[in-house]
């Protein structure tokens, strides 16, 4: 840890032009990286780079990567399209987040904070590092999760809350992800889960709205909606649930 803090204030020099401009190019020595490598610091010094591989590659290579360096994982939570991975190490606080680009990017930050305070940038583009060897050095691991589809048959647009079990890269836990806007006649994507049980809030973003709400109350966004269940059964399928306004 002497020698990350020793090589991190002399980068601390270039980090200076980066305050300057909102964002600086370091190139981190390869002595922590093996080669050398490019990488972006904003002005709060969390180390960013966009990468090769999905968001469900980019997580299974960061569990992966954090193992391998001895970092303790310590939870991983979704919500809208970024996650959000906290791990530790005796001395270090760190924070990663993974955020889609396209289909086949996306972009990871690395935050590695020593007592609140000081801010190990090279520890952080270590770790960057290493996701990035992992995506390389492991083919992509079959989706074996069922998705869940949600299909509208109104005849207005409709947004939708889910709350679900997700643990494709990490301990099982229960989450909520929403809005999904879902126009009429059309089928979308949301989540994937290996549990056989789902629940949605959904509604009509309009003056007369509809409301489709159950007994279960979630909070999301600072506000509370009871959701209500849905048994997607035991074979594990992929499964669409639809949503009727003629039902309501």
């Amino acid at each position: 840890m002497n020698l990350i803090k020793q090589t991190t204030a002399k980068l601390g020099l270039f980090g200076l032009f980066g305050l300057l401009a909102g964002c600086a190019e370091l190139i981190v020595p390869g002595a922590f990286t093996g080669a050398s490598e490019v990488y972006h610091y904003s002005t709060s010094n969390v180390v960013k780079k966009t990468v090769m591989g999905d968001a469900v590659q980019v997580k299974a290579a960061t569990k992966s990567a954090l193992k391998k360096m001895d970092v303790r994982f310590e939870s991983m939570q979704t919500q809208k399209n970024e996650t959000e991975i906290k791990a530790s190490t005796t001395e270090l606080d760190i924070t990663i987040t993974i955020m889609p680009v396209t289909t086949v990017t996306t972009k990871v930050g690395v935050n590695a904070v020593e007592g609140h305070v000081f801010r190990d940038r090279a520890t952080a583009a270590q770790i960057l590092t290493q996701i990035e060897a992992e995506l390389n050095r492991k083919p992509v691991p079959p989706n074996t999760f069922p998705r869940v589809f949600v299909k509208n048959e109104c005849y207005r647009t409709i947004d939708v809350i889910v709350y679900y079990l997700d643990g494709k890269n990490g301990p099982s836990s229960w989450q909520t992800r929403g809005w999904f806007s879902v126009e009429p006649g059309i089928k979308k994507h949301v989540v994937d889960t290996h549990n056989r049980y789902i629940y949605f809030y959904a509604e009509t973003p309009s003056d007369k709205k509809k409301i489709w709400t159950g007994d279960l109350p979630q909070w999301f966004e600072g506000n509370r909606y009871r959701f209500f269940k849905v048994d997607m059964g035991t074979n594990l399928e992929d499964f669409t649930y639809t949503f009727d306004c003629k039902k309501q």
